[in-house]
């Protein structure tokens, strides 16, 4: 096997000094050699600091794969550390199923806390007994940990039968998924193999609803709002950010995650009690709390009001020019990028032009830049029964006509079950709908408005998309032919079944193509109609993995407008504001050779595609689950340990392999036990610090998801 020579190399010079520019060359087959002794021994004869940039990304690759592959392999070893049968030192003895001891070895040999013994052999079990597709995947390279950990995570609750079916669907393609992304897919599914069981978990979750107060060791506090309604905490989290970018554009110089910090204790201590949006953000403006470096700390990574916020810091940017900084002024990023764009002066949310079959101009695309106190509110204070609606849902129409039990997607927050979505459809009738009118296999065929809505006209809200968001009606062409020949039998949704499918048929019978790009071909900005058309195809940022939902990116011309591009659906695609930089100042490019295909070559010369990802995905057939069979008294949650209860010592039934077993009672940490988180309280000050955990399995609890809700 080839070889390349990397032992001689001067080591006196240190891993950043200056290289040759004669780069070694890598084994040949690197790329497709598969993870194992061989390619072990490959990688350990490549010095990575000499050979050429393109190929540091091969060599990085190789690495992960085997990387995966000796962490199944470690895995396997402690489980059978772990199943084997006390006093069996000298022979060969295992036991069926661990027992709660079964850790312990483990624990002691590589000097691990107890926690972390018992999440990592919970993970053990999972990928190799419970699930062993995924173990397999592992040693194969294709799957590594975290992903791994998704599946269990939210598998948990399901029989056998429906998380293999998971898994058997999700396993081939995963290395081509984020973790946010598989554990979006694994969402849809299991709410569609089992949607009562998915409601009935949802409600057993929001009864256990509550807030939480903790004292930290420095003095400060936290407030946790834990297993609260999604629509109602999404909704809310909502708020605060609008209200923190209205804070900026009034003038606040502060870092926005302190702004919304002033928000959310301003919500809960009474202090805006009474007051208008546009009161709150005087009140914030005139009594802000400020610590002592604040006059030291500046404008940080996402100050500016048009940018969603993390919280992290960065640096300020360099100078942008050309297509960049016409193109992200028309739409707010959804991520700020690593540095602060140029100076410019923030361009509101454009208002909706006219869309076709409507008469009126429609509101914004987002309730992001509307101002404060817009809308149909006035100056009521917000102390009415209607309250605020969650940004965005994608759901189909037949699953709002109760036809199906299809899961919808809050972008952003994940998927939810269809009576949850039913329930927040209801309450977003004065928000913008539109509608996806899609093939059988969920690609886009039309999109546009609709006014129609499901109520008698009396009953009807005044349109307000500030609070009540944007519907994306899903439906496909031929489930949509079908509903407008029984549209009488449809009750209020008679019309807007009606007016969905007379528009369709009026698009599909032209072939203009201005039907899509309109005069917007000739302009800078994509106008109201083609940039829902962009947003509705693209669903996200086109960065591969990147869950930037399309309502928080920018709209990028391929080709620059300024060297000629034109704005057109064939030019145009969505990147946050990150990514947009990273073309404009870092050195990356994007091509479309397609409709559906995005590529971003990096500059090391790698490209990456970006397939765009199906407007409706196909759902698997129900499997629910025999009821009949007597079911835990508690419908199992994420919050639960992945394994379901360890069998005490040399008490164990024969279970066949692949059962469930759970972690035993002297495990789990109590929440008035000092000794189970190992700080010495008084008595009285027991039920906050040493509350439970929100994560009682460590890390397996707490899968690295790759965009928060803010």
């Amino acid at each position: 096997m080839p070889t390349c020579a990397s032992a001689d190399s001067d080591l006196a010079a240190g891993p950043f000094s200056a290289t040759s520019d004669r780069p070694l060359p890598i084994p040949d087959g690197l790329a497709s050699l598969p993870p194992g002794p061989e390619l072990a021994e490959a990688l350990a004869n490549i010095d990575e600091s000499r050979v050429s940039g393109f190929d540091t990304v091969e060599v990085l690759k190789a690495a992960y794969r085997q990387s995966c592959h000796d962490r199944a392999r470690f895995l396997a070893v402690l489980l059978e550390v772990g199943l084997r049968e006390h006093f069996s030192g000298d022979s060969v003895r295992r036991l069926e199923v661990p027992d709660e001891f079964s850790p312990d070895e483990a624990r002691a040999a590589l000097v691990w806390s107890r926690r972390r013994a018992d999440s990592t052999f919970e993970l053990a079990w999972g990928v190799l007994r419970r699930l062993p597709r995924l173990g397999e995947a592992m040693l194969r390279g294709d799957l590594d940990e975290p992903r791994a950990a998704a599946f269990l995570r939210w598998t948990a609750g399901l029989t056998p039968q429906q998380a293999e079916t998971v898994c058997s669907q999700l396993v081939p393609g995963v290395d081509r998924l984020t973790v946010g992304a598989l554990i979006e897919q694994i969402q849809r599914l299991v709410l569609a193999i089992d949607p009562e069981w998915a409601q009935k978990r949802y409600a057993e979750a929001v009864r256990r609803r509550r807030v939480v107060g903790t004292r930290n060791e420095d003095g400060t506090a936290n407030v946790s709002g834990l297993d609260l309604p999604l629509d109602r905490a999404a909704a809310g989290c909502e708020r605060i950010d609008d209200l923190a970018r209205a804070c900026k554009r009034a003038g606040d110089k502060r870092p926005i995650d302190h702004i919304r910090t002033d928000l959310f204790l301003g919500s809960l201590d009474g202090s805006f009690e009474g007051l208008t949006d546009k009161e709150i953000v005087a009140h914030v403006l005139d009594h802000p709390f400020v610590d002592q470096n604040d006059d030291q700390i500046g404008e940080r990574k996402g100050d500016q009001a048009g940018e969603r916020i993390t919280g992290q810091p960065g640096k300020r940017a360099g100078k942008v020019t050309g297509d960049a900084v016409a193109d992200r002024a028309a739409d707010p990023a959804e991520q700020p990028a690593k540095t602060k764009p140029a100076p410019h002066n923030p361009t509101p949310r454009e208002r909706e032009g006219p869309d076709e079959g409507t008469s009126s101009s429609g509101p914004s695309d987002g309730p992001v830049g509307s101002p404060p106190n817009s809308g149909p509110r006035g100056n009521r204070p917000p102390t009415g029964t209607a309250r605020r609606a969650v940004r965005e849902i994608r759901v189909e129409v037949t699953t709002l006509l109760g036809l199906d039990e299809h899961p919808a997607e809050v972008p952003g927050w994940g998927v939810v079950h269809a009576g949850l979505a039913r329930e927040m459809v209801s309450g977003m009738l004065a928000g913008q709908w539109r509608f996806a009118v899609c093939t059988d296999d969920g690609r886009l065929l039309y999109s546009g408005l609709t006014r129609h809505r499901p109520c008698a006209p009396s009953l009807r809200p005044a349109r307000n998309i500030r609070d009540g968001g944007i519907v994306e009606l899903q439906i496909t062409r031929s489930r949509l032919a079908e509903l407008a020949v029984a549209k009488e039998s449809l009750g209020h949704w008679s019309a807007l079944i009606s007016d969905l499918a007379q528009r369709t048929s009026r698009h599909l019978s032209t072939t203009d193509a201005t039907i899509k790009s309109g005069a917007d071909s000739g302009r800078r900005h994509a106008g109201a109609a083609l940039r829902r058309y962009i947003q509705i195809r693209g669903r996200f940022c086109s960065w591969p993995g990147c869950r930037t939902p399309a309502t928080r990116t920018d709209q990028d011309h391929v080709a620059d407008w300024a060297s000629g591009g034109s704005t057109t659906e064939d030019n145009l695609h969505l990147a946050c504001r990150h990514d947009h930089r990273a073309k404009h100042d870092g050195g990356w490019s994007v091509t479309m050779p397609d409709s559906e295909l995005i590529l971003w070559d990096s500059p090391l010369g790698h490209t990456y595609p970006t397939r765009l990802p199906p407007v409706m995905f196909r759902v698997v057939d129900p499997q629910p689950r025999d009821w009949s069979v007597p079911q835990p008294e508690a419908i199992a949650d994420d919050a639960h340990p992945l394994v379901a209860g360890l069998k005490p010592h040399n008490s164990a039934p024969n279970l066949p392999p692949g059962s469930q077993m759970s972690r035993p009672q002297r495990n789990r940490r109590q929440p008035n036990d000092p000794e189970s988180c190992g700080k010495e309280c008084p008595s009285d000050e027991r039920t906050q610090a040493c509350a439970p955990s929100p994560s009682p399995t460590g890390p397996l609890d707490e899968p690295a998801t790759d965009t928060p809700p803010f």
